[in-house]
Parts: structure tokens; C-alpha cells; sequence
């Protein structure tokens, strides 16, 4: 009688690590203080980055974030390291009030480590 030896299988979906996550985000202004249509790539870079500067502090700022698109009505893909995609996630989500006092709030609509995933959203589709 033979003795057989235990078999393992494990299924690997992928062993790659991603370097990068696009967060897909959305800026609003309460009461329409501002218009959000008007804010230059720099100004809106501007807010991204001092979200992250106001809770993560200057470490936390210098981590380099990339805003790859930017739409009207306050849209925006922004590509990040995905070592620190959570606290930059947790950075705009907790950012309330911009340097001049107005109030304002950023949104995470999708977040993704491939950037064709964020053009389209399943909640869209009819």
C-alpha cells in the first residue's frame, strides 16, 4: 500500500505588486462659496496637498501625489503610492476648511490600481 503525500494547491490571482493607486475624487464648496469650475490644476493641487500636509503633517505631505486628469465640477484622478493610498484616502476625506476659512469637502468616488477601471462605474450603467 502506498502512503501519498499531501497535496497543497493554492490559486494565485496575481504576485505583482502595484506600485501605484488612482484615487478618482470630487471637490465640493458649501453654500457654492466657490466655484470649483474655476480652480486652476495648481489651485486644485494646492488644496489636494494641503488636505495631506493638515492631517499627515510635512512627512506625510512630501509624498508625491499626481493629479493625471482634472474635469469641471471638481473631478479628478489622482495617481498615488499605494503604500500610502489608505492615509492619503483618510487625508482628503478628512479635510473640512481651506486656508481662507471656506468650507469645503473632498469625496473619493472610486478608488482603483488601474487606472482603466476608474472609466466606468458600474453604478452608472443602466
Amino acid at each position: 500500500m502506498e502512503v501519498q503525500e499531501e497535496v497543497k494547491s493554492s490559486l494565485l490571482i496575481s504576485d505583482k505588486h502595484h506600485p501605484f493607486v488612482y484615487l478618482k475624487i470630487q471637490l465640493t464648496f458649501e453654500n457654492g462659496e466657490e466655484d470649483v469650475n474655476e480652480l486652476t490644476p495648481v489651485q486644485f493641487k494646492f488644496l489636494v496637498m494641503q488636505a495631506i500636509k493638515e492631517t499627515l503633517g510635512e512627512i506625510g505631505a512630501s509624498t508625491p501625489v499626481d493629479i493625471l486628469k482634472l474635469w469641471d465640477e471638481g473631478l479628478a484622478i489622482l495617481r498615488v503610492p499605494s503604500i500610502e493610498a489608505e492615509k492619503i484616502w483618510a487625508a482628503l476625506t478628512l479635510y473640512s476648511t481651506t486656508a481662507t476659512q471656506k468650507k469645503c469637502a473632498f469625496r473619493v468616488l472610486q478608488a482603483s490600481a488601474f487606472l482603466l477601471a476608474l472609466s466606468v462605474n458600474s453604478r452608472d450603467l443602466r
